[in-house]
């Protein structure tokens, strides 16, 4: 199965915002973060296909899954 990921911010400088990751099973949110080796920590907000999800939920065939970190502001 393929899923769309895109990187907001500044989670993993130096990769790719925007990927295509292809599994040959059902994942998770947290799934996906561990193999882009990111820090479920720096994470704020996740959305899949427009639609906030927490990490221990599934990423559909075909969904597009976005990573946004913690936002700061003043």
């Amino acid at each position: 199965m393929e899923i769309n990921v895109e990187l907001s911010g500044q989670l993993l400088p130096g990769v790719p915002r925007h990927q295509t990751l292809q599994f040959d099973q059902a994942v998770t949110v947290r799934d996906v973060a561990h193999l882009l080796g990111l820090d479920a920590e720096e994470v704020g907000l996740v959305v899949i296909n427009g639609i906030q999800r927490e990490m221990d939920d599934p990423v559909p065939p075909g969904g597009r899954l976005s990573f946004f970190p913690y936002l700061s502001g003043g």
